[in-house]
């Protein structure tokens, strides 16, 4: 028996949690982000503001230090303060009066300004000339380093801020000082900005009080407050910090003037923030409620909604169904249907297994027949139309293959099974019916596809795409590298045999593209005849590392010859020919040397066939690098363990360094100490070439070297070679390149 609406209910509180939980969860993260972001953005917008206020005041004192400044510098004043004025040189006081007028600017703020004279004891002050000094208040100010600077004015009958500057100001000796006061309410205005529930301050290094919002505060330190330690030991220029003040939170908001090395502070109170999060915090508690309220209702209309298929099923299966002995409980209406669809389906297996068994073997052999081409055109017909071959507007074949079982985790014994198991990723992931059949041939994997699209840039996109994801299904699940071919779409199913010979050779490129590549023949063909490029000048490169022992150089020459070879479009059996060149070449300096076995081996393996059955740069690189380059090396270290060693790479050593002189064998001797006939005899036994071959050779190879990678002139390069004329260099390099060395660089240009 069924329980009444159980998948309703169950469907019901499911749907109620997965709305709510999150819900829930994002309305509370919410609340504490915003609030956290409000507090932030206060606190950066309080920075701004009280970096305005600065600058702001910054811009007044500047301004009165620039008219201070330029009054104090004029040739009047200069030879005033240095002079004794008596009451007939009226018209030079009434002309620093005047001066004095035009500093004290209202509008700025500017309250008095007064000139002293320190060596003639003068003095004018609010209008008036006086002898003798006041009260020798001011000549403290003018004894320090600075020659311009403002100090705080506590004077009892004066509040606010003072610029002291020398006169003259590049003076050893101080003869005078001119004193401008600035009003504090003045520059209080300023600081507050229109703000009634902050308080801002300009503090000075010792942390006394030089403006205040509140004039009471005036010339008190704050050293005693908490804050201020906080704010000695931030260390930073800029910033904002929390801090509490008479038992509340503030938030104080500093920034250090690089002008005057104040301080100016803002201290805010931080319930404007705690308001304005608590508001926000009542308006998510709102959002979250009526939300749920909505998926709440909205759950349970869809639950009725859903489970009403559910129980109409249930209750026709029930009706057709052959009744269980002992009448079996279920616990839902789910399980009940699942039961009878387990043994439908069940039932309908074993049928489809019996036929697919004998069918899908008929399907292989059709289509392995027509890979290789082995069925004439009403065969084809007639069975492509017995085993459901659909029929698409355009036809493609996509060839993959294991790029290499080197460095991974199967054996070569294995590459059947892989062959099998990326097969059927490929039957997995190419869309049925785009799939019309996928099966492994020899080393390959293979699989014919179809489409309609008549766009032939969008069919090898989509083609594209199948490549892609097969790619990654094999690197991510079997830990393997391979790359896919893909011949040119074609319209008769006919053509299949030659699309097959198409996509197995765009995979020979590659050898010039490297692993994990998908290939499209179309794009790799050459559009000009193809053209065979073999770097002489790394070859001998090359052969020179391997003969001084640098293995690191080597291995370096080498890639650089294979990316040489490489970078000019061709036929790929080109490049195996040239990579057959320098196995040769190499070959032949073993040969040179006197091997005797020692390097290739006798195994019944031939080099060259291994070379031929290499598919990608990296593994050519690795193949050189292991069999031929590596083991050349070890040989000529054994070579050079007997007694010639020394003695030719000596040589080589100074025609490598002095090449460029007019270096003789004679001389080669006097510096090594021996003979020239013993050298000589060493030279050609060990290198198998004379001394003057040699650096003939290898100055050959440095002329190459410069006409291909510098812009040497010509005639330069035959006198760094010791070449009597150009004509000589041109002649001999004519005779060994066939062609003048201008082709020969010209002809390096147009490759690249």
């Amino acid at each position: 028996m069924l329980p009444r609406y159980s998948f309703f209910i169950k469907l019901m509180i499911f749907t109620t949690l997965v709305s709510t939980i999150p819900l829930l969860s994002l309305g509370i993260y919410s609340f504490f982000q915003s609030t956290s972001k409000v507090q932030t953005k206060v606190n950066e917008a309080n920075v701004f503001i009280l970096q305005q206020s600065q600058n702001r005041v910054e811009q007044i004192l500047k301004v009165i230090d620039q008219v201070s400044g330029r009054y104090a510098e004029t040739p009047l004043v200069v030879n005033s303060v240095a002079k004794r004025l008596e009451i007939e040189d009226f018209q030079d006081i009434d002309l620093l009066v005047k001066g004095l007028l035009g500093v004290q600017t209202y509008e700025l703020g500017v309250k008095a300004v007064e000139l002293h004279s320190l060596q003639n004891n003068w003095y004018i002050k609010d209008g008036g000339f006086y002898f003798g000094t006041d009260k020798t208040k001011e000549t403290s100010n003018v004894n320090v380093a600075y020659n311009s600077r403002w100090v705080p004015d506590a004077g009892p009958s004066f509040s606010g801020i003072k610029l002291v500057k020398s006169i003259p100001s590049a003076g050893s000796e101080q003869k005078g000082y001119l004193s401008v006061h600035v009003s504090n309410s003045e520059l209080a205005k300023l600081l507050t900005g229109g703000f009634s529930t902050r308080e801002t301050m300009i503090l000075d290094d010792q942390m006394n009080v030089i403006i205040d919002s509140n004039p009471n505060k005036t010339g008190q330190s704050v050293r005693s407050e908490s804050w201020s330690q906080e704010l000695l030991n931030t260390g930073s220029m800029q910033g904002y910090f929390n801090s509490k003040l008479q038992g509340k939170d503030y938030s104080v908001i500093y920034n250090q003037s690089r002008y005057n090395n104040w301080t100016y502070v803002s201290l805010i109170p931080l319930e404007e923030a705690k308001k304005e999060s608590a508001s926000i915090g009542w308006a998510t508690l709102t959002a979250c409620l009526l939300l749920l309220l909505f998926t709440a209702l909205l759950a349970y209309w869809g639950s009725r909604r859903m489970s009403v298929p559910i129980r109409s099923l249930v209750e026709f299966t029930m009706r057709h169904s052959k009744p269980a002995n002992g009448g079996t409980v279920v616990k839902d209406e789910l399980q009940w249907v699942g039961t009878q669809f387990a043994s439908l389906h069940q039932s309908k297996e074993q049928l489809e297994g019996q036929m697919k068994s004998q069918f899908g073997q008929l399907v292989d052999y059709f289509m392995l027949k027509l890979f290789q081409g082995e069925m004439h055109r009403g065969e084809l017909q007639e069975k492509a139309s017995q085993f459901h071959i659909p029929v698409w507007r355009r036809y493609a074949v996509m060839v993959l293959q294991i790029d290499t079982l080197e460095h991974t985790r199967y054996k070569p014994g294995e590459q059947d099974l892989l062959l099998f198991a990326i097969n059927n990723i490929a039957s997995e992931l190419i869309p049925h019916p785009h799939r019309i059949h996928a099966m492994p041939i020899g080393n390959y994997q293979v699989t014919l596809v179809g489409s309609e699209m008549d766009n032939h840039r969008d069919l090898l996109s989509q083609l594209s795409e199948f490549a892609e994801s097969v790619q990654k299904a094999a690197a991510d699940f079997l830990e393997l590298k391979v790359s896919v071919g893909i011949s040119r779409p074609y319209e008769a199913i006919n053509e299949t045999p030659q699309a097959f010979l198409e996509a197995k050779e765009a995979l020979q490129y590659r050898i010039r593209l490297g692993e994990k590549a998908i290939l499209h023949l179309d794009d790799l063909k050459p559009q000009q005849a193809s053209r065979h490029y073999y770097p002489h000048h790394l070859v001998s490169e090359l052969t020179q590392a391997i003969a001084f022992l640098e293995k690191d150089k080597a291995d370096e020459l080498l890639q650089q010859f294979i990316q040489e070879v490489l970078r000019v479009e061709t036929d790929p059996n080109l490049y195996r020919i040239s990579f057959a060149m320098l196995l040769t070449d190499l070959a032949r300096i073993v040969y040179d040397m006197g091997d005797t076995g020692e390097l290739f081996s006798h195994d019944g393996r031939n080099e060259y066939e291994q070379l031929f059955s290499l598919k990608t740069p990296q593994e050519i690189e690795g193949w050189f690098k292991s069999h031929i380059i590596h083991p050349m090396i070890e040989l000529v270290r054994k070579r050079h363990e007997s007694s010639g060693k020394s003695i030719s790479r000596s040589v080589m050593d100074l025609v490598h360094a002095y090449y460029d002189s007019d270096l003789t064998l004679d001389q080669c001797a006097l510096r090594m100490n021996y003979s020239t006939h013993y050298i000589r005899r060493m030279f050609r036994k060990e290198t198998g070439m004379n001394f003057s071959d040699y650096l003939a050779s290898y100055r050959h190879d440095m002329a190459i070297s410069w006409l291909s990678g510098t812009e040497m002139k010509i005639t330069e390069i035959a006198e760094r070679l010791q070449y009597t004329n150009a004509q000589n260099f041109i002649r001999n390099f004519r005779k060994l390149e066939g062609m003048t060395p201008g082709q020969y660089r010209e002809l390096k240009k147009t490759s690249e």
